[in-house]
Formats: C-alpha cells, sequence, structure tokens
C-alpha cells in the first residue's frame, strides 16, 4: 500500500533479450490488458486504467530509458488520493506479467 499524493508505484524492466522491440510489446501489452492510451511521444507512453469499486481508475506512465530498459509508473488519477490499498502496485504487477508474454 503506497502513500502520497497521488498514490503511486514504480518498477523498471529490462527484457533479457537485447533485440526485443519493446514499444511494440508495450503497446501490444496495453491493448491486451484494455488499458487506453491517452498520450504517446517517442519517450513515453501515458494510458490510463478504468473505473472500478477499488479505484477512481489510475494513469500508467511507461518510460523508455537508454539501454532497451522501461519505467512504469501507474498512480491515482484522483490527484488528492492518499492510499491506493494496492492497487498502483497490482497494475504494475499485471502489467509485467503481461509483457513478459510479448517480448
Amino acid at each position: 500500500m503506497a502513500f502520497g499524493f497521488p498514490a503511486y508505484h514504480t518498477e523498471n524492466y529490462s527484457p533479457s533479450e537485447s533485440g526485443s522491440d519493446l514499444r511494440t510489446a508495450v503497446k501490444t501489452t496495453l491493448n491486451a490488458i484494455s488499458w487506453s492510451v491517452r498520450q504517446e511521444s517517442p519517450d513515453t507512453i501515458i494510458a490510463s486504467s478504468s473505473m472500478n469499486i477499488r479505484s477512481w481508475g489510475e494513469k500508467v506512465i511507461v518510460t523508455f530509458l537508454p539501454n532497451n530498459t522501461i519505467s512504469v509508473t501507474s498512480k491515482c488519477a484522483l490527484p488528492t488520493q492518499c492510499l491506493d490499498w494496492g492497487k498502483n502496485k497490482a497494475n504494475i504487477n499485471k502489467f509485467m506479467a503481461e509483457l513478459r508474454n510479448h517480448v
């Protein structure tokens, strides 16, 4: 459970294969888990998860770093939400598990 304004969780990922196309894998992963891409730039993809009984929704930010690495951050969509009850970490775990299927 994270505490902050808004609550968030971040993890980095580097595939074991250096030639992997991470951008394609990230887009395929977001599509597979039904998260909507809201914004895309050369360095970042911003997506959102839908609202449900556990949360008001989250913004997921995938940042492409050097050396074929990404940083994935899930943070609560509601800026005043200071507790996430583990939802952001669960989002990251779900994203990483699906991403490994596409890399």
